[in-house]
């Protein structure tokens, strides 16, 4: 059975960006047939991101007060997406075709017993501080550890793929070169030999 994933936790998205997939969830639910009677409701979930989202905006320069109600505003927030994708996994039977129309993300291996499908949502963070680069993406169900490969631009049938590996799917990169471009890409990993690595994405730390 696939799995919705609905962990909105700050290492997943920053502030903007769970504002903007909750958005994105709205809108693949409205008027979706498969899941008429959401709980929370569309109307009540809208109202509650744009109340985050003022506080957000708010919070930007603003004061230690302002900075607690946004966290405070973001904390409901997570709660509710975390009942809709109850709601959602129950709707569905585990369908993933019927979770994903509504937004939201799944996990579950298609392959072989200790093999792993791509992993959902890699994301590449820069942090503030210098020679630093943060790999994340979703949990897989049952993955024994996460491993990332980096290598230096130009990548080229000569390039050495450095790997780092975790049994955190967040995996902190230090000792780079700072505003040198790598290559990062990303794999959930079991018993199987075999790596369905993410789609490579491009940074260069500060």
């Amino acid at each position: 059975m696939a799995e919705v994933l609905v962990d909105y936790s700050n290492r997943i998205y920053t502030d903007p960006e769970l504002g903007t997939e909750v958005e994105s969830i709205e809108t693949h639910m409205e008027g979706n047939t498969t899941f008429a009677t959401p709980s929370p409701t569309m109307i009540i979930l809208k109202a509650q991101r744009i109340k985050y989202q003022t506080a957000l905006a708010k919070a930007h320069n603003g004061t230690p007060t302002d900075t607690s109600d946004k966290n405070d505003q973001r904390a409901i927030l997570e709660g509710m997406l975390h009942v809709l994708g109850a709601y959602v996994q129950l709707t569905s039977g585990g369908d993933e075709t019927k979770i994903l129309s509504t937004g939201m993300h799944t996990a579950a291996s298609k392959g072989h017993i200790g093999e792993f499908g791509v992993v959902a949502h890699f994301r590449v963070i820069v942090p503030e501080s210098s020679n630093k680069i943060l790999c994340t993406c979703f949990k897989m169900p049952k993955a024994s550890f996460y491993e990332v490969l980096y290598t230096a631009l130009p990548v080229t049938a000569a390039s050495v793929w450095m790997s780092e590996t975790s049994t955190s799917s967040s995996i902190v990169i230090n000792g780079l070169t700072s505003f040198i471009p790598y290559q990062f890409k990303m794999a959930a990993r079991g018993s199987s030999k075999v790596k369905n690595f993410s789609s490579p994405i491009t940074r260069a730390a500060n």
